[in-house]
């Protein structure tokens, strides 16, 4: 009976951490007064991550999402996207 109770025990805390470890929270933020349909091409900016290896897994993410819906990549101008995650894009005004 004691073996089970501490089974028992060691699963639930198991099963917190791992709910808690898991748990992401995302923040946006844009001015909600832009009309985003008028543009279609964006460009990057530096993308500054931990890890190198995510910078081309975030650029190919995004790429993929945008293309699907019908933006392009452009050198410069339009949406650029923001040098951390913490920033909000900057938009140049066509």
């Amino acid at each position: 009976m004691k073996l089970q109770r501490i089974a028992f025990v060691l699963i639930g805390m198991m099963f917190l951490f791992a709910g808690k470890s898991s748990a992401q929270q995302v923040k946006t933020d844009y001015d909600r007064s832009t009309n985003f349909g008028q543009y279609k091409t964006y460009s990057w900016a530096q993308v500054k991550t931990k890890d190198a290896l995510d910078v081309d897994r975030i650029k190919a993410a995004v790429n993929a999402t945008l293309a699907a819906k019908g933006w392009t990549q452009v050198d410069s101008g339009g949406v650029m996207f923001p040098s951390s995650p913490s920033k909000s894009p900057r938009i140049s005004r066509p």
